[in-house]
Order: C-alpha cells, then structure tokens, then sequence
C-alpha cells in the first residue's frame, strides 16, 4: 500500500504537524508514504515533495481576493502536483487542508475522479463542506439545495470585498465531488461534531465519512512532574497555581472568534486567580486585569507541555473549532478543561474531566471554572486514559483503517 498526502503545509502548523505524525507512522508501519505540500520552506526530504512556489501562491492569493474565487488558482502548481502523483502511482491520495492558495481544488479533484484514483479527503475545517468559508458559524446555505449565495460576511468567507462569487464556488466545489465513484472517495472528519455537519451538505453525505480524531505528540505531552517547579522563576513571587489559556492570538475584539474578551472578564471576576495565556500574537494589552499574565509564544512544545502540567485547568473560549488541540494536549497531560460549546471540543472530550458550558454565557463558564479549582484530580489517572484516546498512533492506526477499508470496497 502507498499513500500520497497532500496539504498546504508540512512539519509547521496544526495540520503540517499531523501530517508529519501520519507520515512518520506510515513508516514505522512499513507503508509506503509520499508527502506533497504548497507552502513553506523546501525540505530536502526523501519522498517529500514542495509543489508550488511562493510566487505563485502569492499571485494566486490577490487573483483570489479579487475575483472572490478562493480555490480556483495556482495552475502551474496544480499542474506540477498532478505530475508528482502519476510518477508515484499511489493508491491512495489522501487530502487534507488544501485551501493555501496552492492548488486548484477543482481541477485536483477532478483529475483525481478522472484518474480513477483512491481518495481520502480529511476535514480539518469546513470549506470543502461549505465550498467556501473555513468556519460557517451559524449560516446554513451551505446545506440547501440552491447553495450559498449572497454572503453576508462576503470578506470573511472569501477575502473578497466586493465581488460575491460563493454559488459559483459552492456549485463548482459540489460538481467536483460528484465526478467521484462512490467507491474511490471516503472522508474523514477530526471530530464527530464535523462528521455529523458534513453529512447535512446534499453533495457529501452520499459519501462515507469517519471520524478519525486528531493525534497528539504523547511522548511530549504528557503528565510533566514538578512542573511548577521548573516555571516558578518566571512567575510573579509567591504564585502556587494558575489558569491556563492557549491560543494562536490573543484579542479583547468583540468580533475575535477567538473569545479573548471573555478570558479578561473571567480574570476580573476572580481578582485573586492568576490567569496565563499562551499565544502566539497578542493584539490587544491595554486596561488588562494585573491577574492576567502575558505569557507569549511557548519557547517549544516541551515548555507548553509543562504549563499545561502545572496549570489547575485550561481555558477554552473560541466560537468555533473543529477539533481543538488544546483540549486534547490539556488533558493529555493531566489537566482538566473547561469552556464554552464551540462544536469540536466538546465532542473529542473526556466528559469525566471537561465541561462545556453554551456560548458567551461567562457565569455558568465561571461556576464551571470554580467547581473544577475545588476539586483535587489524580493527574496521572487523566493523563493515562487521555493517551489512550488522543496518541498520534491511535490517530494513524484510524486512517490505516479507513485506508484498508477503502482498498478493500474495491475488491
């Protein structure tokens, strides 16, 4: 068996780190792994393969925005990707977040329909779905019969400020779907929350789709001991305990999807609760509660490891994630999470040692909050069953699965 994965980045970001986890483990497996990726550095890697330049991308980018047609661009690119795939001959092409301004999603999947050839299609987020935005909230066009049109968040959904082109892309992503055999497309989906979306779009739910969760690094996260210990020169003196909350920004905007404002009226709520957020970008600091403890980027996966170990629980406050990391990699390493609904989290969830309450509603996050700081939790015990659940060998083992399964529909 011999895979080709496909997505706009490799070994960086969420989806560039999984696919890494799945090539890696592929190997260790002695399955034949092949990886192609649109953006970044070139790797001098055998068996991966960079297939767009930078230049292009950025081409395809401003050609997208101003014809408001995201996934139609970049066809030298596209052309390239194609020929990498019949040179390898996989038997499976198995696709993830391609939406990078790399590739002609289009012209890709109908080429790979035409080919004939095994495809797995993962959704990390929800425009393969949707046929246009990432994340629909709470538009529902997407699963009618007469598809999107009319965007009310038209530069949200397409990077485009005044033309609305979301039906032609809504209608040509269905076409490209439907130029598949039942047989040669399986999805799969992070979580059962995206499983139980995909299935409400009258194109994809003729389909199969499986929930194969995302992986986590368990040989990093994990339960680290003495991890207060190994922070507590970086904290005000006398800290003994502390609230954690991880994002990739960190913004008081009301419009933030993010949800930072709520994180600043918890921590003015409990004046005597340190509150520390770990983000990549920070956007806002002005009129901060001084129970707030700006933290920055993580110097490494290792030392987030060790806040989330410390931490008394974790914070989540998005409107809206597909899967959420930062749950998974919490109790990985022993620690309970609380937060509100937001789709993803509170379906990949150990119920035993998460709550999530509904959207914006900060007393009921609040008391959550509190009922968990009461308690005293066994860290190993959570960290031990999280294993089982969210190990990148389990997340490998799942796509092996629906691999196996999808040569053997053919048979």
């Amino acid at each position: 068996m011999k895979i080709l994965q496909v997505n706009c980045v490799y070994r960086k970001g969420s989806t560039g780190k999984i696919v890494n986890d799945i090539h890696a483990e592929l190997q260790l497996c002695k399955i034949d792994s092949v990886v192609c990726y649109g953006r970044g550095d070139r790797m001098n890697e055998q068996n991966v393969y960079k297939f767009c330049s930078e230049t292009e991308a950025n081409f395809s980018h401003l050609f997208a925005n101003l014809g408001g047609l995201q996934y139609a661009s970049a066809p030298f690119a596209t052309w390239h990707l194609e020929r990498i795939i019949i040179k390898e001959k996989p038997d499976i092409v198995h696709l993830h977040c391609i939406n990078g301004f790399c590739v002609n999603i289009y012209q890709l999947l109908r080429f790979l329909a035409r080919s004939k050839i095994k495809t797995v299609v993962t959704h990390h987020a929800e425009f393969f779905y949707t046929g246009n935005c990432g994340y629909s909230l709470y538009c529902k066009k997407w699963m009618t019969n007469e598809g999107c049109n009319s965007c009310h968040d038209l530069r949200t959904a397409t990077g485009s400020k005044t033309i609305d082109n979301t039906h032609k892309s809504w209608k040509l992503m269905r076409e490209a779907f439907a130029s598949f055999d039942e047989d040669k497309l399986h999805f799969t989906a992070v979580s059962p929350w995206v499983v139980e979306r995909s299935m409400m779009s009258n194109v994809l739910k003729r389909y199969p789709c499986t929930c194969v969760m995302n992986g986590v690094d368990t040989s990093v996260f994990h339960n680290v001991k003495d991890a207060m210990d190994t922070l507590q020169n970086k904290f005000p003196f006398g800290c003994k305990d502390f609230v954690l909350h991880v994002t990739a920004f960190f913004s008081t905007d009301e419009k933030s999807l993010k949800g930072g404002r709520y994180i600043v009226q918890l921590a003015r709520m409990m004046p005597e609760q340190l509150f520390v957020v770990v983000a990549s970008k920070v956007l806002e600091t002005d009129n901060l509660p001084n129970n707030i403890l700006l933290w920055g980027r993580a110097n490494g996966q290792k030392e987030l490891a060790t806040l989330y170990s410390a931490a008394k629980a974790t914070v989540i406050v998005s409107e809206r994630e597909t899967f959420s990391m930062v749950t998974a990699e919490s109790l990985c390493c022993g620690t309970p999470v609380v937060g509100f609904k937001a789709g993803g989290p509170e379906s990949i969830a150990l119920t035993e040692y998460a709550n999530f309450v509904e959207y914006g509603k900060v007393e009921l996050l609040y008391q959550s909050l509190q009922n968990v700081l009461a308690k005293e939790w066994n860290k190993e015990v959570i960290a031990d069953e999280s294993k089982n659940r969210y190990a990148r060998e389990v997340m490998t083992k799942g796509y092996i699965n629906v691999y196996k399964q999808l040569i053997n529909d053919e048979k």
